[in-house]
């Protein structure tokens, strides 16, 4: 059986104004699994937000559930900001998250 999809219409009234630009996602499930980091991802959210200050976009820094990258003993993480492409990340370290922040700010900067 086949089903048509006709394209809901747009309800204005559903739509709310946010005050950030973009969002960083931290994958919260890269920490739970056996073969994941030996960091967490409240400290990863920390250190971007941190370190994302001076991105000329301002973003959100949440935690979220798998975003599919699954990497072994990293940390998955991507971010997205209005009309700029996605960027993703692995996380080997803790460390690596300050370089990413300044990687993405620059990213949106252009």
């Amino acid at each position: 059986m086949s089903h048509s999809h006709s394209p809901a219409a747009v309800d204005p009234s559903l739509l709310v104004k946010v005050k950030f630009g973009g969002v960083v996602m931290v994958c919260g499930e890269c920490q739970d699994r056996s073969n994941g980091p030996k960091f967490k991802a409240k400290t990863v959210r920390k250190e971007l937000k941190r370190g994302l200050v001076q991105s000329p976009v301002r973003l959100r820094i949440v935690e979220c559930g798998c975003l599919g990258l699954c990497p072994k003993k990293a940390m998955a993480v991507a971010a997205v900001a209005s009309g700029r492409p996605m960027v993703a990340a692995v996380l080997h370290d803790e460390e690596d998250a300050p370089a990413l922040a300044a990687t993405v700010a620059a990213s949106f900067r252009e």
